[in-house]
């Protein structure tokens, strides 16, 4: 009730405009995502190459009960990825790399097979065909847990069946991106951590930013949580070895201002390295060097030409996204996940073009409180009481599924599988739901329904390999 009494006073706020500067109304919104739960952390709005507004949420550690400020330094995931794209085409422009030469000219080790018919602009665009980690079944935690070193990690990968022919579709790897980073330790002689520091960080005064290990002592760094039904949870350990060049690097909301006007200032790349970057790739997703380049739609009616990036790593959180035509910025870093990336960069894109705000209560988070009071079966039927309210609460199927996989890491199965058949009647097409719906039944020895889920998710999703390996291990051809 009291999420809902804020959401009602906060719409009718924004919505009546009494004498609320666009700061004011920017603080509002992440006001409110912070008192639903949604949202600990930091967040920068620039505008016109100006910062409008910068705010600081929540406990940057928990068990010190240290707060949260615009100079926590947080873990930024896979918008680590545009800053590692960047530091290729820095090698680029000294000459020492080739967009189209090889794998193979670079890394003589790595498999033929694949190398030799792979290119580094392949790599940068996610157009290369190699597959994710998650075709490996139990890579969380098995391999995720574990040090490498650069030679044995690639071996995971290197000799993998390609996803598709080099060049022909989009696939996102993580694994091309720790490739790239492996590319230019072998160039340059240095390490992926110092050549970071050299050619991007000390030249854009990124002094809060740098590759993580988690042996470092890094003053302000804030501490990952995961949120739990009724709580908070400490996040598991990851290796940052084999994060390397994909999602290893910590920094802050001002750092990554500065990121975006060193962009803006071609003051890394040249315009000609910097318009490459940012060329729209393979429909639908439009990746160009590191980015996301397209129209991003912040209102059902409204959307501007953008490029961005959200990152997610063991309790971290992240998103950047630029607007060159207006030279903006939006940023927020969480630590604590999961949360609703866009739906947070919407309202706050809405204030930023003078759009009315109306914040709804999450459904999910509603149903949490549930869970936690009446158990996962009340939950579930509350669900149809929201989906209704629709003047009051949203529905968001990502959600829905974190939600269910919050029950499902906490090995309460029975529960995770209501949330989980909730979501797949209502968002059938959605691979990602009908996976975990399946992952659900697998674990709780019920094959055939299993089988039949894996075999929707491949309709669904031809191009996604984990349920086509799913069934290859259940002892099926899809």
């Amino acid at each position: 009730m009291k999420h809902l009494i804020l959401a009602l006073l906060f719409a009718f706020t924004l919505a009546s405009g009494i004498a609320q500067t666009k700061t004011e109304k920017l603080e509002e919104v992440m006001k409110a995502y912070h008192q639903f739960n949604m949202f600990d952390g930091s967040v920068l709005v620039a505008e016109n190459g100006k910062v409008i507004y910068k705010g600081a949420f929540g406990m940057a550690n928990r068990e010190w009960d240290i707060p949260n400020a615009a100079d926590t330094k947080f873990m930024i995931g896979s918008v680590s990825k545009p800053i590692t794209a960047m530091l290729m085409l820095i090698q680029v422009q000294k000459g020492l790399v080739n967009l189209d030469k090889t794998i193979a000219d670079y890394l003589p080790e790595y498999s033929k097979k694949n190398g030799s018919r792979i290119t580094i602009r392949q790599l940068l665009s996610h157009s290369s065909g190699i597959p994710n980690y998650d075709i490996i079944k139990d890579f969380f935690p098995r391999i995720s847990r574990q040090n490498y070193s650069r030679e044995d990690y690639i071996k995971l990968y290197m000799d993998s069946t390609l996803v598709f022919e080099p060049g022909k579709s989009y696939y996102y790897s993580s694994w091309g991106y720790y490739t790239l980073g492996y590319i230019m330790e072998k160039v340059t002689g240095k390490s992926y951590a110092q050549l970071m520091k050299e050619d991007i960080f000390d030249k854009l005064q990124m002094n809060s930013s740098g590759s993580y290990y988690h042996t470092q002592i890094v003053p302000k760094r804030a501490t990952g949580y995961d949120y739990i039904i009724g709580g908070y949870t400490s996040s598991d350990f990851r290796d940052q070895s084999n994060t390397m060049g994909t999602g290893d690097i910590y920094s802050t909301v001002e750092d990554l201002f500065k990121l975006h006007i060193g962009i803006s200032n071609n003051t890394l790349i040249n315009q000609q390295l910097t318009d490459e970057m940012f060329k729209p790739g393979i429909r639908p997703w439009r990746y160009g060097f590191g980015w996301f380049n397209q129209q991003f739609r912040y209102t059902p009616k409204d959307s501007v030409f953008a490029n961005y990036h959200l990152g997610m790593t063991e309790g971290f959180l992240s998103f950047l996204i630029r607007i060159p035509s207006t030279n903006s910025l939006v940023v927020f870093l969480c630590n604590s996940s999961p949360t609703h990336f866009f739906g947070i960069t919407q309202s706050l894109m809405r204030v930023l073009y003078n759009k009315p705000v109306q914040l709804k209560q999450p459904a999910h988070k509603a149903m949490e409180t549930v869970i936690a009071a009446k158990g996962t079966t009340e939950a579930v039927k509350t669900y149809q009481v929201y989906k209704k309210d629709t003047a009051n609460y949203y529905i968001d199927w990502l959600a829905m599924d974190q939600l269910g996989n919050q029950l499902f890491a906490d090995k309460r199965y029975h529960d995770a599988l209501l949330v989980f058949e909730n979501n797949a009647k209502e968002f059938p097409q959605r691979d990602l739901v009908l996976i975990s719906l399946a992952k659900t039944y697998e674990i709780l020895k019920r094959k055939d329904e299993a089988i039949e889920c894996y075999k929707k998710a491949v309709a669904a999703n031809p191009n996604n390999e984990e349920p086509k390996n799913r069934l290859k291990e259940l002892g099926l051809k899809n």
